[in-house]
């Protein structure tokens, strides 16, 4: 399955024609990134948007779809029910650190970890790249772009001052 980049310019002023046709792009791909950013130039600022796609027909593959696409929907979780005390104060600190760096991306925050790989991260004492990499769900790409600021809270948390256990040695995030 392979991907592809598409770009788009949504002017300022007047944007309606570009949304339209962005829009309508939108609704015919498979979508399975999307980056803007502002370009500031006075009248002629505009949006610039990279959309990466994915070919072929069908649903998207389960690690790509948001929530409520296409898999079941239930009772929202309450994690602080859940979890220990500790391991709430642990997921909230990952959620937090989650909904600053959506935000700051300007992406939904399940883009980044859904609140079960957060609390499957703290269950699990994750402080390593390959303990991340192993979630479900939590791909190479996932683990390249977010691993650095998810793992220091995780091994602030979880490893050990005295080098037992089983944060010895996992500072450092492996490539």
């Amino acid at each position: 399955m392979s991907s592809h980049l598409h770009f788009f310019a949504i002017p300022a002023l007047a944007p309606e024609p570009a949304q339209g046709e962005l829009n309508q792009f939108l609704q015919q791909h498979r979508v399975v990134h999307l980056e803007k950013q502002w370009v500031a130039d006075g009248a002629a600022s505009f949006w610039s948007l990279c959309v990466t796609t994915l070919d072929g027909p069908g649903p998207l593959p389960a690690g790509l779809r948001a929530p409520g696409q296409g898999h079941k929907t239930g009772p929202k979780v309450d994690y602080r029910e859940l979890l220990s005390e500790a391991d709430f104060s642990v997921f909230a600190t990952l959620r937090n650190l989650r909904a600053g760096l959506a935000t700051a991306e300007g992406v939904p925050p399940y883009a980044l970890f859904s609140n079960e790989q957060l609390a499957t991260m703290v269950r699990q004492r994750v402080v390593s790249s390959d303990q991340l990499r192993a979630i479900d769900g939590v791909g190479e790409a996932r683990v390249a772009k977010y691993a650095a600021h998810f793992l220091v809270p995780l091994q602030q948390a979880f490893a050990q001052p005295d080098g037992a256990g089983r944060g010895a040695g996992a500072v450092v995030p492996s490539a």
